[in-house]
């Protein structure tokens, strides 16, 4: 037998499930037929529930229509510009992580992306549009914008302008949202719309060349080599990767241990980007400094040369004062 406190919390329940029931249908319907097409009587339909109930819930057509809208909104809010807005500090995958939440079929469904559309189009629907979703469009391009900021800084790539590419990304994923507002989900792409909005942030923000900033490659590759052939004369074996690979330059394999990325720099030139991924950090320095190499841990690297604007530099001149402690560590942390 039900207590007196649960029955009303189990009513409140089915309210909330009736509630939604109702609201899922009437975004179904605006997905068939539009604002000014969809009717209480065709929404109960969808619903499979009797028109009597739809007036506990909502006063009005235009009610539920609202309802509708902000019940998308809410979702676009929690599934997508909080899940990014907490990368903010990597914004290489903050805006990778936006793209794919962006074109999730969860968000971008046919279905629901219609209904998006249908309001902006309908001029008697697009007050109601701006009133919900304008603050919600704005907090969208403003992340975008932050990011591509960031990014921008991080970067060093001064000639851009973060407006203008934060443009061309919600432009590229806006066409995306109204291809797929006019198709089937069995027609749509997903993993080639994701490709192409990429491609498009790759484009303008194309692999970093592994060569330390300033550094001439020979330069570079020398140092590499160096840090192997040390490495792999401490008993590890030495995976050197492709020169395209942004963040880390040697993969460590050593039996009973998991692999480990190294990332190589030259005393002196820039060592990481914040959004850079390795697990430890190799320091070469050359003459005029004497010749050494400092081996030591992404977090331990962290602290002993601060990034301005998530760029890491090494220590130049000192390098053996501060980085001492680390100098001919080949055993990266194993025993």
């Amino acid at each position: 037998m039900q207590s007196a406190e649960s029955e009303p919390k189990t009513e409140r329940g089915l309210r909330q499930r009736q509630r939604l029931r109702l609201i899922e249908a009437c975004i179904s319907a605006l997905h068939q037929f539009g604002p000014s097409r969809t009717t209480i009587d065709k929404v109960v339909t969808i619903a499979d529930m009797s028109p009597g109930i739809v007036n506990f819930y909502f006063e009005t057509k235009a009610a539920l229509l609202v309802a509708a809208l902000e019940h998308l909104a809410v979702e676009f809010e929690t599934s997508v510009l909080a899940p990014v807005e907490a990368l903010r500090a990597t914004p290489a995958r903050a805006l990778e992580r936006l793209i794919t939440l962006y074109l999730d079929p969860a968000v971008a469904s046919p279905r629901k992306v219609s209904v998006w559309y249908s309001f902006w189009g309908e001029a008697s629907a697009r007050s109601e549009y701006l009133a919900i979703c304008g603050k919600r469009d704005v907090a969208f391009s403003d992340l975008v914008r932050a990011l591509m900021a960031d990014l921008i800084a991080a970067r060093g790539d001064a000639h851009l302008q973060a407006d203008a590419v934060a443009l061309g990304l919600i432009g590229a994923l806006e066409m995306t949202w109204q291809d797929i507002a006019f198709r089937e989900e069995d027609e749509i792409d997903r993993d080639a719309a994701r490709a192409r909005c990429q491609a498009y942030l790759d484009s303008v923000f194309p692999p970093r060349s592994s060569a330390p900033q300033g550094e001439a490659p020979h330069v570079a590759e020398a140092c590499r080599m160096l840090v192997a052939a040390e490495l792999g004369l401490a008993g590890h074996s030495v995976l050197r990767v492709p020169d395209d690979w942004p963040d880390y330059h040697l993969v460590v394999q050593r039996a009973g241990h998991a692999p480990l990325t190294v990332r190589v720099a030259r005393a002196g030139t820039v060592a990481y980007l914040e959004a850079d991924r390795f697990e430890f950090l190799a320091v070469v320095a050359l003459p005029p400094n004497s010749r050494a190499i400092y081996v030591l841990a992404r977090n331990e690297a962290g602290p002993l040369m601060p990034g301005d604007d998530g760029v890491h530099r090494c220590p130049g001149r000192g390098v053996d004062k501060k980085l001492g402690a680390y100098r001919n560590e080949f055993r990266l942390g194993m025993k």
